[in-house]
């Protein structure tokens, strides 16, 4: 978590690297997309159409070493959704730091959004939802964890319980360089969190760089076959300041349409070399 400043709006704002406008292009521009679809899910006699962040943060961030402002996803997403005509019907935020949850939530309201808090972790929050999420609703979940261990398994296993859900990911890739050779000798870590039973299907004696993809390709393996998700085969390096490559996003969906919309996301965006791929 960056630390909480002044924001423009009378709250504080989170301290954040300019490339969070990066992040932030790839949620709006998904939700543009998906207009015609979410169109389908509105209204009284449809299931509707939530939108889910379950690290939301303050609903603010200000850019580091400036005066510039920018909107949290979770705001950034609702102005969007509702500048296109097809408003979520649903925000459904949550965040471990309550004060922070409790920014995100009074800046949608301000903006007459039908906000749902959810007390506790992500895992704790992604529990409650499982009740409160219709169950035949387009969903749309944004996870931007606060390290790779809170990206868990079981959190995506309960999302995947919804036949019409995408979720947008942010990897740490950080986490992944930083923390790789410790979690191969360890008993337990964060790796643990992410991908169970990692060590199982990972040679230890791997180069380095061959180890990092071989765990990523072994988790978008569980995901697909033990939660029926698809991972996009293009994955987006997000690099800070000094072109340091600090996360990979990517898009998890069952639905050929989400798929072909990342592809058109992706291709609004600078080309970069693939720093890791899912493809064998």
């Amino acid at each position: 978590m960056g630390k909480l400043v002044p924001g423009s709006d009378g709250l504080p704002a989170e301290e954040v690297g300019k490339w969070v406008e990066e992040k932030h292009f790839f949620v709006t521009e998904y939700i543009k997309l998906s207009h015609g679809a979410r169109l389908q899910f509105i209204g009284p006699r449809h299931a509707g159409a939530a939108y889910i962040d379950l690290f939301c943060g303050p609903g603010q961030g200000r850019i580091k070493g400036t005066k510039q402002y920018v909107d949290g996803a979770a705001v950034a997403a609702w102005n969007t959704a509702k500048e296109r005509g097809s408003p979520f019907t649903a925000m459904y935020i949550a965040d471990r730091d309550e004060v922070r949850r409790d920014y995100c939530a009074t800046r949608l309201r301000r903006l007459g959004a039908p906000v749902f808090e959810i007390r506790g972790s992500a895992l704790e929050a992604v529990r409650e939802l499982l009740t409160m999420l219709p169950a035949q609703g387009l969903h749309f979940a944004f996870l931007d964890p606060y390290s790779l261990g809170s990206l868990s398994f079981d959190l995506l296993a309960s999302l995947a319980k919804f036949q019409r859900m995408d979720i947008l990911v942010l990897i740490s890739a950080m986490d992944l360089f930083r923390n790789i050779d410790q979690q191969s000798t360890d008993e337990a870590g964060e790796f643990d969190e992410f991908a169970p039973a990692w060590r199982e299907h990972v040679p230890i004696g791997l180069p380095q760089t061959e180890r990092r993809a071989t765990v990523m390709r072994y988790w978008a393996w569980r995901v697909r076959m033990e939660l029926g998700l698809n991972s996009s085969s293009d994955m987006h390096p997000v690099t800070n300041s000094v072109n340091r490559l600090i996360y990979w996003l990517l898009l998890l969906h069952r639905h050929k349409l989400a798929e072909k919309f990342w592809k058109i996301v992706l291709k609004g965006r600078p080309q970069r070399t693939q720093e890791m791929s899912f493809d064998d």
